[in-house]
């Protein structure tokens, strides 16, 4: 079971609310939170940051619009709630919309005929702050006119709420854990340069700096005074900042260059084999040496394979054959055997 939002319900310090008899001078527009850390008797973190205006821009944002009530008497787990039933009175509904740099407001929309009339009853507004669990808002869930924005009862309460909060914003409040972890992280690697524990305090962290910036500044004194040395020292940062920026195309022209040998080894390799020769070596062994090193095991290797046949291509029969009476004649006149004629 999912488990209920957590919200904190309180007014807004440093702000006055003008709430009069006259319906005519009601205020339309609302300061129910600053920007920033809203400090309340309860001792809650609730701020409000760029992870609100991220919510609040969400299409899954569940409170596009919002009663104002009296005493929270419509939100689940209060006092007021329990004391009442439905229909419950409200005195209006607004929109909840937030300033960078300056807070939340609640932008009326329309006054109900009891807001109207009880508005002069009561002299603060309180928000209903749902906060993930490090503090930071995230949704408003409701806004009251009250007494005193801060009474027994109405300091923090769970309830389901309408919407679900948690898993409606879920992806965007993730999100935002995962960029305040990464900057911990920042934090984690200044404190490792500079050499301190990760119980460093903010004073340590400046007193550190402050010393890094001391050292530079007597070196950069002791090298104006000595023009040699700051000669020095900037060709070595000029020598440093080119092969930097050359080092890709070093690494380019290094790679097309192993391509070349390679492909000239395999030509020397083919050659060889017409000639007769065998290059018996792997190829981890051959990307070892170079070209003109191969060319010097090529020269030296023997042709051992033959490059034509040993047999010729045609062998001539010897056929046994009758002497044709006329021939023996021939052959007896001119003082020859005509035995011998069989094997022509």
């Amino acid at each position: 079971m999912e488990k209920p939002d957590k919200v904190i319900l309180l007014r807004t310090t440093g702000t006055e609310v003008a709430l009069s008899a006259d319906a005519s001078k009601l205020p339309r527009r609302i300061k129910i939170l600053n920007w920033g850390d809203n400090p309340n008797c309860h001792g809650k973190r609730v701020n409000v940051g760029p992870l609100f205006a991220k919510c609040l821009a969400a299409e899954t944002y569940p409170y596009r619009k919002v009663a104002l009530d009296f005493e929270h008497n419509t939100f689940p787990g209060t006092a007021a709630y329990k004391e009442s039933h439905e229909p419950r009175p409200v005195a209006g509904f607004g929109t909840v919309e937030a300033v960078e740099g300056d807070g939340v407001y609640l932008t009326m929309s329309s006054w109900t005929p009891e807001g109207e009339k009880m508005a002069v009853n009561f002299a603060d507004v309180s928000a209903g702050a749902v906060t993930d669990k490090d503090g930071n808002l995230v949704a408003v869930a409701s806004v009251a006119l009250c007494r005193a924005g801060a009474v027994e009862g109405m300091d923090f309460v769970e309830a389901p709420l309408s919407g679900g909060v948690s898993s409606a914003l879920g992806g965007i409040i993730n999100d935002d854990k995962q960029e305040r972890k990464r900057a911990m992280d920042y934090k984690a690697l200044l404190l490792k340069t500079l050499g301190l524990g990760e119980d460093a305090t903010d004073d340590d962290i400046r007193a550190a700096l402050e010393k890094i910036k001391e050292t530079m500044e007597s070196q950069e004194a002791a090298m104006a005074c000595d023009p040699e040395k700051e000669k020095a020292a900037l060709s070595a940062a000029v020598k440093d900042a080119v092969a930097e920026a050359v080092k890709p195309i070093a690494e380019k022209v290094a790679a097309l260059s192993a391509a070349a040998d390679a492909h000239e080894k395999a030509d020397l390799v083919a050659a060889a084999a017409r000639e007769g020769k065998v290059v018996a070596l792997g190829a981890d062994a051959l990307a070892k040496l170079t070209v003109e090193e191969l060319e010097g095991v090529i020269a030296k290797t023997p042709a051992t394979v033959p490059l034509s046949a040993m047999t010729p291509a045609t062998v001539r029969e010897s056929v046994a054959r009758e002497t044709s009476d006329e021939l023996r004649k021939i052959a007896l006149n001119c003082g020859v055997d005509p035995d011998a004629l069989k094997n022509l």
